[in-house]
């Protein structure tokens, strides 16, 4: 059952759902930076994705697909509620026994637009007897393509796994910051530059399945939140 689930998210997201328009050349000036930002917050927070693993001496290597999907809660976007995110392609290697290195890369086609994008950062474990305890998760991303908007992000988090001895699973708070600038829309109504910062409660879980861990997570926050299912595989 668990299997069928994710196999039609990933279906729904890959075939069904459609990437996101960076096209803001049409939105009104008067309620432009209100419109534009979920639009925003869905590109920050996919750069910004944090990406559960538990460290393994044996299995210092991993990859995994990640297909976001964001909903914005003030019914102020420009396009719809629900808007599809940065599918993405993160590695990640483990150095020590409690530093790991990250790197998210991705891009895609949109009405004309190629979107190019990619992120880095590390995660830290903070108890010396138990790194996948206690996490501190830091990255650093960056979104091009667009004619008419670019993404910078810094997102950081502290996440504390195996909550719950019963169900145990991760939970975490952190910041996402973004700065985006606008380019070829001739208005002197609107910014030509957005920037803002999320606080978001984050909730994940680690199943396997066969060879692979399978990983949903959401980040929380008032205005905007976002879902998202990973695909991780690990290598010696």
């Amino acid at each position: 059952m668990k299997l069928i689930f994710i196999e039609l998210f990933i279906i729904a997201h890959l075939l069904f759902g459609q990437f996101p328009s960076y096209d803001i050349s049409k939105v009104s000036g008067s309620k432009f930076t209100s419109s534009v930002k979920p639009l925003i917050k869905s590109t920050s927070f996919s750069l910004g994705h944090h990406q559960l693993v538990n460290n393994n001496s044996k299995q210092r290597f991993s990859l995994s697909l990640i297909f976001p999907l964001g909903y914005d809660l003030t019914n102020k976007s420009f396009i719809e509620k629900s808007i599809l995110g940065l599918p993405l392609l993160h590695s990640s290697l483990l150095i020590s026994n409690n530093l790991r290195v990250n790197g998210k890369i991705g891009g895609f086609t949109s009405h004309n637009d190629v979107i190019n994008y990619y992120s880095y950062g590390f995660s830290l474990g903070l108890v010396k007897d138990d790194p996948s305890l206690w996490i501190a998760d830091m990255s650093i991303g960056k979104m091009d393509g667009p004619k008419y908007i670019n993404c910078r992000t810094f997102d950081f988090s502290i996440i504390k796994s195996n909550l719950f001895n019963l169900f145990p699973f991760y939970i975490g708070v952190g910041n996402n910051q973004f700065n985006s600038r606008i380019f070829n829309v001739n208005n002197g109504e609107i910014s030509k530059n957005i920037s803002g910062s999320i606080n978001y409660i984050m909730l994940g879980k680690i199943f396997p399945l066969f060879k692979w861990k399978v990983s949903p997570q959401i980040r929380l926050n008032i205005k905007f939140s976002q879902f998202s299912i990973s695909l991780q595989k690990k290598f010696e």
